[in-house]
């Protein structure tokens, strides 16, 4: 685990300008947190300490992993192990879009993230496991919905792979340094933290 990052992250966002959004303009407090899949282990260790951190100072974090909340869905539902089985012999691609059917973005995933948040009454939202729920679920996708239902509070989205803001590249999301998506929104917690000292 690199502890100078998440120190540097948890003096960014127990930092009452950043809980209160101050500097965005009337941007979505929306960022992303990017790091190596070689480190995951790591990271999500301390994602887990970041978020009892700030907790204990009476910041309260709404933490969401993607995967975890699919697993428990279809276990909720006892279809887990029948969605095991359909892996095995169903298409691939007749199984993936059955899957997205099933995972609908703004029907299930934004709803439980926003009710999380909420009945958390959470100050900042964490979101992780990006790798692991894709290509069924897809980051920017979840953010592009996600910014109609939680607006007021900042999200932050732990993501393996590459978040690119230049002027020449534009905006792109790339999962694993390989798969990418256009999505403009969010800011690099290193450029919210440029933009605030000009």
């Amino acid at each position: 685990m690199n502890n100078d990052r998440f120190e540097t992250l948890f003096h960014i966002l127990s930092d009452r300008k950043f809980l209160e959004m101050e500097g965005l303009g009337n941007e979505v407090p929306y960022f992303i947190e990017t790091y190596d899949i070689k480190t995951q282990e790591a990271e999500y260790l301390g994602i887990q300490a970041l978020s009892k951190r700030l907790d204990s100072l009476g910041i309260p974090v709404a933490v969401f992993g993607l995967y975890d909340f699919i697993i428990q869905y279809f276990q909720k539902n006892n279809e887990l192990q029948t969605l095991f089985e359909a892996e095995k012999t169903v298409d691939k691609s007749v199984f993936m879009e059955e899957m997205i059917k099933m995972l609908s973005i703004e029907n299930l995933i934004v709803p439980e993230i926003s009710a999380y948040a909420h009945e958390k009454d959470a100050r900042l939202v964490f979101i992780y496991q990006a790798g692991e729920v894709y290509p069924f679920l897809r980051i920017h996708e979840i953010l592009s919905t996600l910014q109609t239902k939680l607006a007021d509070r900042p999200v932050i989205v732990f993501f393996p792979g590459t978040y690119t803001t230049t002027y020449n590249e534009g905006f792109q999301l790339s999962l694993f340094g390989t798969q990418s998506a256009r999505y403009y929104r969010a800011f690099k917690l290193d450029d919210y933290l440029a933009r605030r000292s000009k």
